[in-house]
């Protein structure tokens, strides 16, 4: 092996590697030249997945199809099939669209269906949590357990437990209403605040009791319920896309005029691309997956598409109002699929926005519109983005490359990455595999219509192999029978199966009985099938309707005794602290209620959402054995006390969604101030501008001003110099007229004066004497 990385690696070995990608994408062209597949959608894959998003201690993972465990990897999507078995200690987080389910220890899990309607699993051992946040139309969750099936169809909160012998099934609802089937048509639906123990699947004979505070499971449910009630819907992506509330704890959103709203990562080196730090799983029905080493990287990976925007790698999610289908990896494979010396080289780089994906499985068109047209940002033309996809899919039909075409990241520095086919399929990290290529006769190599569809997958391309200190896990995987009230689907097998044709379908479990015998290909029960793996687990006794059947309360009423750091609720999963394999006893406090009728009614609540994080308080211990009347007395007083909470409840999330929308108005306003503040940083000469024309007009209005001023002065000069002008004629006239008459007659005029009279009067004398 290291002979093969040296060779592969060294700078001399380059043009070998660029003519091996152009020897493989022609022998590959060749390979895939089949009949092409139908436009039916029979043998599409769901648009639906689980991701493990988070994990604690051993945890095993058994694929569909698959005999041998592995270990299981975050952000390992799961489908129909997948099954997970929980160590001591360990715990386990699956996300969906709608919910989210969570894994206490010591507990065997499993997927019998993951569709776009029905999420339905097994659980044959162990506690299981479910979340619901939101159901569209006809969709529903069933957990089916060795005694009874739970179908979830409104949002709640429920917790599941399944006894050591696998005999009685405890249900606790937390927040919303859900239904227990059984057996001959038996019903029951459980309310908020209430834990339900079922002994068999008639459901006969139920225990009832109030919620008592909580074990270390539940506060880690409720944690994890916080964390995520914290951070608000990001109104950048569909609420549908899995994965998406890790995105603003790892990394920003920018604002860019191609792509619209782009997510960046952070803490990313200057060398690093999409696609570049995981490692590559089968995963039926899709086949070769994407499986991402950060925490955060399953959304971008499965979803939208990456851009190089000014140096820098950017997520564009697809549009928010159309339900997203998920991808098993959105790249572009060269090379691969023949084998070429050692191990035949591999390369692939991340599609660009508005690129179309070729899917490297069977897809018929309709499956193929969508996966692009969910996944692909549009700004203004969507018929111009359909039309592409339908030009597209004429080739991808027909297994032939779209002729000139043209892809923006190809190009990009660090974005193609290239590794042996040997190191691909063992599910090796491309970071310490990597194979060096000369981009130069890379960008000549053709990209694969169909992928790497011909590799075929080792054992390690399912799962990464166990520790060899790991606990035994059973081979084929979970033996305890569970009742289901759906016919569970055939899970996708691992193994490939021809491109153009419907995927390997693996047979559906043999472990699961329907109630009420609906089908008939399902296998029944199987007498003397053995029990469900544990360390010294004891052969379960016959199911049956027996009075012997039946758990009775202990004998002194008092509790028993708790282990260090144990919450009361903790012997919900281990009754009495006994250790494993001994047999279990009723918690004290239980009291038996004979008919379903009455907490059927108390269950016709009006649907509700579930609440951010919901929290039970312990209620007061109540006596055991207490009279069927006190108890129906008591239940009504309940009954309104229930109605109170579940009022005040809605009026908080009211008050909760309208402080949402505020903050979100208060953030939008926001969004635009910076906008406007950014659009007047771009544009500084034209404020300029306006400032400088804004003074021109003043300086112009005052220089008006002063023109009509001055104008104004000199017009009052010149009536000024007029009058003086007329003063001084008049008076020069008066001297010079020789008649006396006038002059005598002016002091008569000017009797009021005659201080001038006599004044003038001293000339007219002079006068006479010349």
């Amino acid at each position: 092996m290291r002979v093969l990385t040296a060779f592969l690696t060294s700078p001399q070995n380059r043009r070998w590697m660029a003519a091996a990608l152009l020897l493989c994408a022609a022998g590959l062209s060749q390979a895939q030249t089949q009949a092409p597949p139908d436009d039916s959608d029979a043998g599409d894959p769901p648009s639906r997945i689980a991701r493990l998003s988070y994990r604690e201690g051993d945890v095993g993972l058994l694929p569909a199809g698959e005999k041998d465990w592995g270990d299981a990897s975050l952000n390992r999507p799961l489908t129909t099939g997948d099954r997970l078995s929980t160590g001591d200690g360990a715990r386990a987080e699956l996300q969906l669209d709608s919910g989210t389910l969570r894994i206490a220890d010591d507990s065997n899990f499993g997927f019998l269906t993951l569709n776009d309607q029905l999420t339905q699993v097994e659980l044959t051992q162990g506690t299981a949590s479910v979340t619901v946040q939101g159901l569209d139309d006809g969709q529903s969750y069933e957990i089916d357990t060795p005694t009874v099936a739970l179908v979830i169809d409104q949002p709640g909160s429920y917790r599941v437990d399944i006894s050591e012998d696998g005999k009685s099934t405890r249900v606790t609802d937390f927040a919303g209403h859900a239904t227990v089937y059984g057996e001959g048509g038996a019903q029951r639906m459980v309310a908020a605040g209430r834990s339900y123990e079922f002994v068999d699947s008639s459901l006969s004979v139920v225990s009832i009791n109030d919620i008592q505070g909580g074990d270390d499971f539940d506060a880690w449910v409720d944690s994890r319920n916080q964390q995520y009630a914290s951070s608000p819907a990001d109104p950048n992506v569909s609420p549908d896309i899995v994965g998406a509330q890790d995105l603003n704890q790892y990394g920003n959103w920018q604002n860019d005029p191609d792509y619209g709203q782009v997510w960046y990562p952070a803490s990313v080196g200057a060398d690093w691309s999409p696609y570049s730090d995981g490692h590559w799983s089968y995963v039926g029905p899709w086949g070769w997956t994407w499986v991402d080493a950060a925490p955060w990287g399953f959304a971008p990976y499965h979803y939208g598409r990456w851009a190089h925007v000014r140096n820098r790698w950017g997520w564009v999610p697809g549009p928010v109002g159309v339900r997203p289908v998920y991808a098993p990896a959105l790249v572009a494979f060269v090379g691969g699929g023949v084998s070429i010396g050692v191990g035949g080289p591999v390369g692939w780089f991340p599609l660009g926005p508005g690129e179309v994906y070729n899917p490297w499985y069977r897809a018929s068109r309709g499956y193929y519109t969508n996966v692009n047209v969910s996944n692909i940002y549009w700004r203004n033309n969507r018929n111009l983005v359909i039309n592409n996809i339908n030009n597209r899919y004429n080739y991808f039909r027909d297994g032939r490359p779209m002729p000139n075409e043209r892809y923006m990241n190809r190009d990009v520095p660090h974005a193609f990455r290239a590794m042996s086919g040997q190191d691909f399929v063992a599910a090796r990290n491309p970071r310490n595999h990597m194979a060096a290529v000369d981009q130069r006769r890379f960008s000549e190599a053709a990209v694969m219509p169909r992928g790497v569809s011909g590799l075929t997958p080792v054992r390690a391309s399912f799962a990464p192999p166990r520790a060899n200190t790991a606990r035994p896990l059973p081979a084929g995987g979970f033996q305890r029978e569970v009742v289901a009230r759906t016919p569970p689907a055939a899970g996708f097998g691992g193994r490939p199966a021809n491109v153009a044709g419907a995927p390997r379908m693996a047979p559906t479990p043999n472990n699961v009985r329907l109630l009420n015998g609906q089908d008939r290909g399902m296998r029944g029960p199987t007498p003397g099938r053995p029990q469900d793996f544990s360390a010294a687990q004891p052969n379960a006794g016959p199911r049956g309707n027996a009075p012997s059947a039946r758990p009775m309360p202990r004998g002194d009423n008092e509790p028993a005794a708790m282990r260090p750091g144990e919450l009361p609720s903790a012997r919900f999963a281990r009754p009495n602290a006994q250790p494993r394999g001994e047999n279990n006893q009723p918690r004290p406090g239980l009291s038996v209620i004979p008919s379903a009728d009455s907490d059927r009614m108390r269950g016709q609540a009006a649907p509700g959402m579930l609440p951010n994080a919901p929290r039970i308080e312990p209620a007061q211990p109540q006596q055991a054995r207490q009279d069927n009347a006190e108890r129906f007395q008591r239940d009504s007083g309940m009954q309104q006390r229930q109605d109170i909470q579940q009022q005040q409840m809605q009026q908080r999330r009211a008050a909760q969604q309208q402080q949402l929308e505020q903050r979100q108005q208060v953030q939008q306003q926001d969004v635009l101030q910076q906008r406007e503040r950014m659009q007047q940083q771009r544009q500084p000469p034209d404020a300029l501008q306006q400032r400088q024309q804004m003074q021109q007009q003043e300086a112009q209005q005052r220089q008006a001003m002063q023109q009509q001023l001055q104008q104004r002065d000199a017009m009052q000069q010149r009536q000024q110099m007029q009058q003086r002008q007329e003063m001084q004629q008049r008076n020069e006239a008066a001297r010079g007229n020789p008649q006396p008459q006038p002059q005598q007659a002016r002091p008569e005029q000017r009797q009021p004066q005659p201080n001038k009279e006599e004044h003038r009067a001293a000339p007219r004398r002079d006068d006479q004497q010349r």
